[in-house]
């Protein structure tokens, strides 16, 4: 057992200082403080711990930085997350008493953090936080459809023609409802009228347009019989059958990709271009794996072509190539059924994919895109008919980016200090930067920032609209409202907003 001294026993006399002589050697629970005369007292004061907000990395990473003090000293510092095995939590001298870091390879969905501070006489003190980790977006948008993960619930909203808001009916709503059917929603993906949520247990779920069976209900064909697709739309979330290990997914305009957590794809719905990855050009409408890919960490899907992010930062893209899609620098019309490696990319973070255009974000903060530029969504300061761009250039302007977003003929960029920046097609205000019918091509001098939000947690591209969520949980849309898209009932249908307005979430 360990004591603490308050005054030096030489400056006591009596019988403080003949107690100080005779050191307690069977006091147990607590350390003792000596005072001059006084007899032994315990500490009793429990350590301190502060957390700061965890903020989400990339790849499934969040950081936490804190600080323990004590009155007498911080003895030992351990964690552990979602109940597991307690670690030893290194930490330095600060000001205050011990600081420290932590980033933290999560689960998706809830997770708690616990942080456990004790001192030298065994008082003890655990801090604790909550977050919500997502491997995929937790806003999404579709043609004219979107929706926003909170608290593990899913909200949709806008254009239900299909069923695409799983809702069980194809009804619009022009304000976020609650989807009954699914909780603990850990990320999303929509795209055109279809819709996918990952849970946190990692199960898939589709619902809305299936035509080409991208929803992934079917059952895989048995040799020597017939198959007979399954091709129907569902207006209520259904679970894809065989997919328990999933982290995240995204969407084509009619084809799905999953990525599962042995950093693995699975892909299904449309395949004319070989858009799936499997080395065919046959629909499919359940999981099929997407052949040579190991170790992938995001995927994004376009018109009719996929690209993968893999975790040493390079960028692997198959499918339609008629406009230079594939970044191999030159166009083809072809399928490409088997992923290839974008030559000359590297330090790669993010991805994302347009109609016919694909983004990549380098670890130094700036842009490089390839693919159709006929709105100048490459970014390069060009755009028009003709003026494809068949291998990775720069986006002009652009810096200090950590996350990227595109959809139909338009790109967004998000920087650091939480703004976000767009170029390509503006037609709709979709570029939300306060003007409509002109398109923007990332020249630097040009406004192209969308007005007045800042602090964007999560950004969304639909085809004629964007969505953007606030760290304080305010989620905002601009672009073109029809039945709904921007989730606000006071909203004029059929017409453009070319600044953000607040969606009308419960």
């Amino acid at each position: 057992m360990r004591y603490r001294q308050g005054i030096a026993p030489e400056t006591c006399s009596g019988e403080g200082r003949a107690m100080f002589r005779r050191t307690p050697r069977v006091l147990l629970g607590a350390a003792l403080l000596w005072g001059c005369g006084d007899k032994p007292s315990p500490d009793l004061t429990p350590p301190s711990v502060l957390l700061t907000t965890p903020r989400e990395v990339r790849r499934q990473r969040v950081r936490l930085t804190g600080l323990a003090g004590d009155d007498t000293g911080v003895e030992r510092l351990t964690w552990w997350l979602n109940g597991g095995e307690a670690q030893v939590l290194e930490s330095t001298a600060a000001e205050g008493g011990r600081a420290f870091s932590l980033e933290l390879l999560s689960r998706p969905g809830a997770n708690t953090l616990v942080v456990r501070a004790e001192d030298a006489a065994g008082n003890v003190t655990d801090a604790s936080t909550s977050f919500h980790v997502s491997f995929g977006p937790l806003v999404s948008a579709g043609g004219l459809h979107g929706g926003t993960v909170r608290g593990g619930q899913l909200y949709t909203w806008g254009q239900n023609t299909q069923g695409q808001l799983g809702l069980g009916d194809t009804t619009a709503r022009p304000l976020p409802t609650v989807v009954a059917d699914l909780s603990q929603v850990a990320s999303i993906a929509f795209n055109s009228n279809t819709s996918l949520a990952i849970r946190e247990d990692g199960s898939v779920w589709t619902w809305g347009a299936n035509a080409s069976g991208q929803l992934g209900l079917g059952t895989p064909p048995v040799d020597g019989q017939a198959h007979t697709p399954d091709t129907q739309a569902r207006n209520r979330p259904t679970q894809v059958p065989g997919l328990t290990d999933a982290v995240s997914g995204a969407l084509g305009f009619s084809h799905a990709l999953v990525l599962k957590a042995d950093g693995s794809v699975v892909a299904f719905g449309k395949n004319n271009n070989g858009q799936l990855g499997d080395g065919t050009t046959t629909d499919r409408d359940y999981p099929v794996r997407v052949l040579g890919l190991t170790d992938v960490v995001k995927l994004a899907g376009g018109s009719q072509q996929s690209m993968a992010l893999k975790r040493d930062g390079t960028v692997w893209a198959w499918g339609n190539n008629d406009s230079g899609n594939l970044g191999q620098g030159a166009e083809d019309t072809v399928a490409h059924p088997e992923p290839a490696q974008v030559p000359g990319l590297s330090g790669v973070v993010d991805i994302a994919s347009g109609r016919e255009h694909m983004l990549a974000l380098h670890t130094d903060g700036t842009v490089s895109a390839w693919g159709l530029n006929a709105s100048g969504q490459v970014g390069n300061g060009e755009g028009g008919t003709g003026l494809e761009v068949y291998a990775p250039v720069k986006v002009v302007g652009l810096t200090d980016v950590v996350a990227v977003y595109a959809n139909s003929n338009f790109s967004l960029a998000l920087k650091a200090d939480g703004t976000l920046w767009g170029f390509g097609q503006n037609f709709n205000g979709q570029l939300g930067n306060g003007q409509s019918g002109k398109d923007y091509q990332a020249d630097p001098l040009a406004d192209t920032a969308v007005v007045g939000l800042s602090d964007l947690r999560d950004v969304a591209a639909g085809s004629t609209f964007g969505l953007g969520l606030r760290r304080d949980g305010l989620l905002f849309g601009w672009g073109w409202n029809s039945n709904g898209s921007l989730g606000n009932d006071e909203l004029q249908n059929n017409w453009s907003f070319a600044e953000p307005v607040k969606v009308k979430l419960p």
